[in-house]
């Protein structure tokens, strides 16, 4: 199983997520591979603020460089994007994907933190927080539908 949460550029959000569900996983004992990526950009590292927002919940994302969504991340058997626009971009590039909004769960686009202060990044984080539950409720009901 592989999820792949993407964002813009592949520096904040994106990376904060699959890191934050990885480590959830982990704890509720369901197997997974994640990963993120961006629409655009590639070859940066993560930005600090995220990584400082990761590290207050006992996080790392040493070792985190950017990347573009391209054919390596379309065999995901998940993907879940911040915006409707990046979601709807992802549909038409690969139609047979399975590519969701993470509005589905937050009712709105998940805003992007860069450019803001640490309190931007932290809540950014705060949502993800909130929502990791459901991003997992939602995957076992579909594979479950299977």
């Amino acid at each position: 199983m592989k999820i792949t949460f993407v964002c813009t550029g592949n520096t904040c959000r994106s990376p904060m997520l699959a890191r934050m569900f990885e480590d959830y996983a982990t704890k509720v004992g369901f197997e997974c591979v994640t990963d993120s990526a961006g629409m655009k950009g590639g070859g940066s590292p993560v930005n600090p603020k995220a990584a400082r927002s990761l590290a207050l919940r006992g996080l790392e994302a040493s070792g985190h460089v950017s990347k573009v969504f391209g054919e390596g991340e379309a065999d995901s058997d998940f993907v879940f994007t911040m915006t409707e626009e990046q979601r709807d971009a992802l549909r038409a590039e690969y139609p047979s994907l399975r590519v969701e909004c993470l509005s589905l769960f937050t009712g709105e686009d998940v805003a992007d933190p860069y450019g803001g202060d640490q309190s931007a990044y932290d809540s950014t984080a705060d949502l993800f927080e909130g929502i990791l539950g459901a991003i997992h409720d939602y995957v076992m009901k579909v594979i479950n539908k299977q």
